[in-house]
Formats: C-alpha cells, structure tokens, sequence
C-alpha cells in the first residue's frame, strides 16, 4: 500500500537460470529425520512462521550458491533488484574442549560410533549433547546470526529464509554438515571417532616379547579382535557363509540412496545439479525394475522336465559279414 492509497502487486523476482532448486515441489521441505529436525529447531527459537516466507524462494531456484566455510553460510539469492542479495547465516561454535567432552561422549556408544563412521547420524545423538551440556542444533536464538544486505528489516527476511530451506536438502544429502556449522567437518569427525575407536592394547604372550605390528585392536564394547597380523590368510574371506546373509527384497528402506548419501558431496555437477542427487533417482528405479523382474519369475509357472522310467531302447543295424 502506497502512501497515496494506491496498491501495487508485489514484484516478482528475477528469474535465475541453473539456480540451486529445492527437490520437494510440495508439502515440506526436506526427507530426513536430521533436516526435518532442523526445521523444527528453527520453528522452536520462534522463527519458524517466517521460513514460510523463503519457500517459494526455494522452489523457484532463487538461490545462486550456498558454500559453508568456518561454520558459516555464505550465499547470493536474487530477489526483485539486479544484483543478488549476499547473505550470511553463522552458528555458535564448540570450542576446542568442549569438542573433547563430545567426542569422549560419542565414542562412549559404540552404536553411535558404528552409526557415525557408516555416514549416517543417529536419531538420539542430541542425548549425547545434552549429556555434557550442549546441542548440536540451534538450542535458542542466539545460536545464530544471519546478515542479507537487501532492505528488508524482517529477520529472518524471505531471503535467508530460502537459504535455511535450501540447507535442510543439503542436510539430506551430507548430514555431516550439521557438525559443520559447530565448527567440525566430516573428515575431522570420523578421525576423532576412529582414534578414540582404535584404541591398541599389546597381546602379550607368556615368555615372548610381541613384535611391535603385533597389537590388537580393543572395540568400544569391549571386544578385542586379532592383530591383523594374525589375519592375512582370511582377511578377504566372509565372517559367514553368503547364504545366511538377510537381503529384504520387498522392504522398502529406512533411507533412499544410502551409499550416495554416505559418500557425501560430489566433485561434478551437471548443469549446476550435484552429480550425487542426478543418481538418487536410479536407486528406486532399480529396485522397481529387480521387484517386477522377481514378481514375474514367481508367478511364472514352474517347468517340471518329464522322466522317463525307463531307459530309451537304441536301435543298432547289424553289419552283415
């Protein structure tokens, strides 16, 4: 509303080509528990009904780039002026002991360390933050500060709006990048969790002295397992015959593309589209194709080759001499 009474539409923005655009076109945004969640902690610090904002934003691809560098979120998202808006979205970090306490805490629970080197996150990993008085998502709003140069005083304004929707898929694909914004890459995770993991008690054997390769290695549960030393014969061989291991054909899984999302990021993109999210697809369409391949051969009639009892009765042409 002018200040003359006069009512304008608003303006619409500028289109962006090969703009970063979000995969959900309906309904919520983000297919994970962790990126859900992230939503979620946004809405709980009372931001929440401003996201809504930005979800259009999302969906049109006005996002040009996101990268995450030192915990903060630099982007550019073109709004209604010629030039893109810049946007800056930064997260409390853990300092350096409190990074200790929660790698001590993880490493504690060997079903979160198997989980975490798997590439995936467990869903009650926040008990391990809370235990030693911290969380891994925004706990309030000063757990972030955000910064976009256009006019609008709102805050979170639509544009940095979309960039938070934006990040949720980006969660989705690397969750890895929530350690991130606390100031821990994935490569620094895994490493504290493989150190704390591997811990190497000698096997000592009475009256020998060990050769130092001869170490064994102690599991978080208190298993140890032979030096690998001991192992190179079998170490390609299966724990268990193949046979026994379960292969669920009809459950549809927890999770769409694991293996991709565990690799993380790709290094290619194709047409500004991460070479990783362009393979999701393929997964599900492979496995329709294998359930309606295994569907067909079950209903197929089974062929059941006759048997003849008795031998079949060779004729032989005598030679005559």
């Amino acid at each position: 509303m002018s200040r003359w009474g006069e009512w304008y539409p608003p303006a619409r923005p500028i289109a962006v080509k090969n703009g970063i655009q979000a995969r959900s076109k309906k309904g919520n945004i983000g297919e994970t528990w962790w990126s859900k969640r992230f939503i979620a902690a946004l809405e709980h610090i009372g931001i929440g009904s401003r996201l809504e904002r930005g979800r259009s934003y999302a969906r049109k691809g006005q996002v040009i780039s996101i990268n995450i560098r030192d915990a903060t979120v630099y982007a550019q998202v073109q709004g209604t002026m010629p030039r893109p808006y810049k946007i800056t979205i930064s997260f409390s970090r853990f300092t350096d002991g409190q990074w200790e306490q929660i790698f001590d805490a993880l490493a504690s629970q060997a079903l979160f360390t198997a989980m975490l080197l798997g590439g995936e996150i467990p869903q009650e990993i926040e008990t391990v933050f809370t235990s030693v008085k911290l969380s891994l998502l925004p706990a309030s709003a000063k757990d972030i500060k955000t910064d976009c140069d256009c006019p609008d005083y709102a805050n979170p304004c639509k544009h940095i709006a979309a960039v938070y929707y934006i990040l949720a898929e980006q969660f989705d694909r690397d969750p890895f990048l929530i350690f991130s914004l606390r100031g821990r890459d994935r490569e620094a995770v895994l490493e504290n969790l493989r150190t704390r993991r591997s811990a190497v008690v000698p096997v000592e054997t009475e009256g020998e002295t060990p050769e130092p390769e001869s170490t064994a290695v102690q599991e978080p549960d208190g298993c140890v397992l032979a030096p690998l030393s001991k192992c190179v014969a079998s170490f390609w061989d299966a724990a268990e015959p193949l046979d026994t291991f379960p292969i669920q054909l009809y459950k549809k899984p927890e999770l769409e593309a694991a293996a991709l999302k565990r690799l993380g990021p790709s290094l290619f993109r194709i047409n500004n589209k991460d070479l990783a999210d362009l393979l999701v697809p393929v997964y599900s369409h492979a496995r329709e194709y294998v359930l309606e391949e295994l569907m067909l051969w079950e209903s197929e009639p089974k062929k059941v080759p006759a048997v003849n009892p008795k031998p079949a009765i060779t004729h032989v042409r005598k030679k005559r001499v």
